[in-house]
């Protein structure tokens, strides 16, 4: 067995053993432990109380929300050399969001339970059904607003956890924006309470879904701690600031399917109010936002020069083409920061959003209208498509509005654009300050293999629930579903990062790759498969 075996083996399995050492793994065990009851105690508050206006999962959320970005902020204060009082501000606030979150899920749960409640078919029958039925009907993990909610509650459990050790109360410094970054995606999913498919209600729901994200949470955890690695063992900042000035360019040259270079306009998916129905679905309709696309071409033409200038600088070693590339990002993310204020401001602001839908969108609109009306497209003719889209739209023009969860996976790249942006300008910056308040090499490089050792078989035991789950829903336990399929690359690429460090010795910078490239894989299987891939777990998205 291999040195790191047995240090893992060893530091899993060993126990204080000293009187002393019970005694203080008590008190510290409370950081996570007071937030857990404090979030119990809300919830039954919520369930038995008089107070359900004000514990609503929705405030709770935006609760969390701002507490994990309060506690980002004084976590980098505390990495640029201010004082260490800061950093017991951000673990305080980084506790006080887990309680609003871990209540935000579980208040959630109480929802569900009072939507299904109301259904007329429930009302009669509800307090008959067997505990087991009403946990399969109710449990809160139906789409990914539940699963992202779940995934990023455990990650900061995951930190609170690793923060009770003294070498590792850095955690919160890289997981807090993750954490802040990820529940900002939830927030704009949109919190509609779903109803599951009948043939999906099995007691394995909540089992395969619970561990898939426990899992994705820990994953999470390990990603920013390789990154961190990462930075530590010298890699340059600009080498990540080239990567995201090339994911700058795909991201717009490829966002709004593909118009904001070529038209230069973007445009939002479409949805009809009160249904919540997304009419950007095969007929791809969007609402034209004014000015936005004009703003991203000038996003695309600011990270273009980045580019060239850092590709300048590593090429020729030229260091004032190294200033220019760092000052061009800051230009890039003032222009992300005015993408982003105008997309807000145009989903806020009154329009006329049947006036913002080009007439050439019409014709596809009415197929997919034609579809869900169980008639063939093919049968008809492009003018009846074309005049049945304008007429549907015209006559439903007031119940119109545009929502950024008709394509999450935009939403996605761009809050993920803006974070990396700000990451790589403030490493820029002060990046030697921060990397200063980071443990060793050795350090960082132990603890990505622990978590990764606990993501390992939570992933696997995610895949085998699922077969299971699959084969009682769906009569067979694999059908190399998009999702099913990407989870076992997932899988497979941390059981490489596992493989070639207990076998083959790899450590340090390779295995951190490892780690950041099986991340990656999940925020696809997690995000990017529920809407670019469609398949059995097509359910699991917004509609």
């Amino acid at each position: 067995m291999s040195t790191d075996a047995l240090k893992l083996e060893s530091s899993l399995t060993s126990s204080p053993s000293s009187p002393e050492a019970k005694a203080s793994a008590w008190p510290r065990s409370l950081l996570f432990v007071v937030p857990i009851l404090a979030a119990t105690a809300l919830v039954l508050v919520r369930a038995f109380g008089t107070a359900p206006t004000v514990l609503r999962e929705g405030n709770l959320t935006v609760l969390a929300l701002l507490a994990y970005l309060g506690a980002t902020a004084a976590f980098v204060m505390w990495m640029l050399g201010r004082e260490s009082l800061l950093q017991r501000i951000g673990i305080g606030t980084m506790a006080f969001g887990y309680v609003m979150n871990l209540a935000a899920w579980g208040i959630r749960w109480i929802e569900y339970i009072e939507f299904e409640k109301t259904k007329p078919a429930m009302q009669a029958i509800w307090h008959t059904l067997p505990l087991m039925e009403k946990i399969t009907h109710t449990y809160p993990l139906n789409n990914l607003y539940d699963i992202g909610l779940a995934f990023t509650g455990f990650a900061v459990l995951s930190s609170l956890i690793l923060t009770t050790q003294d070498k590792y109360r850095f955690i919160g410094a890289v997981t807090m924006p993750l954490a802040a970054l990820t529940l900002t995606l939830v927030v704009f999913l949109g919190s509609e309470v779903t109803t599951l498919q009948p043939i999906l209600r099995s007691y394995w729901r909540p089992i395969h879904v619970s561990i898939a994200a426990i899992s994705y949470g820990v994953c999470l955890v390990s990603f920013g701690i390789a990154l961190l690695y990462l930075l530590k063992d010298g890699v340059r900042i600009e080498s990540m600031a080239l990567c995201v000035a090339i994911f700058g360019l795909v991201t717009y040259a490829t966002i709004g399917d593909f118009k904001v270079l070529t038209t230069g306009t973007y445009g939002l998916g479409v949805r009809w109010m009160g249904s919540g129905l997304n009419l950007s679905g095969g007929g791809a309709l969007r609402a034209t936002l004014p000015g936005v696309g004009t703003l991203m071409q000038l996003g695309w033409l600011v990270y273009a020069a980045a580019g060239i200038a850092l590709a300048v600088y590593f090429f020729r070693n030229d260091q004032l083409a190294r200033q220019w590339g760092n000052r061009l990002m800051v230009a890039a993310l003032i222009v992300q920061v005015l993408i982003f204020g105008a997309i807000f401001y145009r989903m806020k602001s009154p329009m006329d959003i049947n006036a913002a839908i080009h007439p050439g969108q019409h014709q596809a609109f009415g197929a997919w209208l034609a579809k869900r009306s169980d008639i063939d497209p093919a049968t008809l003719a492009p003018q009846q498509l074309q005049a049945e889209g304008a007429r549907w739209l015209n006559q439903n023009a007031s119940a119109l509005e545009i929502s950024f969860n008709s394509n999450p996976v935009e939403l996605a790249t761009i809050l993920t654009l803006i974070a990396c942006t700000v990451f790589v300008v403030l490493f820029a910056w002060r990046g030697a300050a921060m990397l200063e308040k980071l443990p060793s090499l050795d350090t960082l490089d132990d603890l990505t293999y622990k978590t990764v050792s606990v993501a390992f078989p939570l992933l696997l035991m995610m895949l085998v629930t699922g077969a299971v789950w699959a084969n009682e829903s769906w009569g067979t336990y694999w059908s190399w579903d998009p999702k099913e399929t990407w989870a076992l690359v997932t899988w497979l690429a941390y059981a490489g990062y596992l493989h070639t460090r207990i076998v083959h010795g790899w450590k340090g910078r390779t295995s951190a790759y490892f780690a950041v490239l099986g991340f990656i894989f999940v925020l696809f299987t997690y995000l990017g498969v529920s809407f670019l891939l469609p398949g059995l777990h097509s359910y699991a998205g917004v509609d």
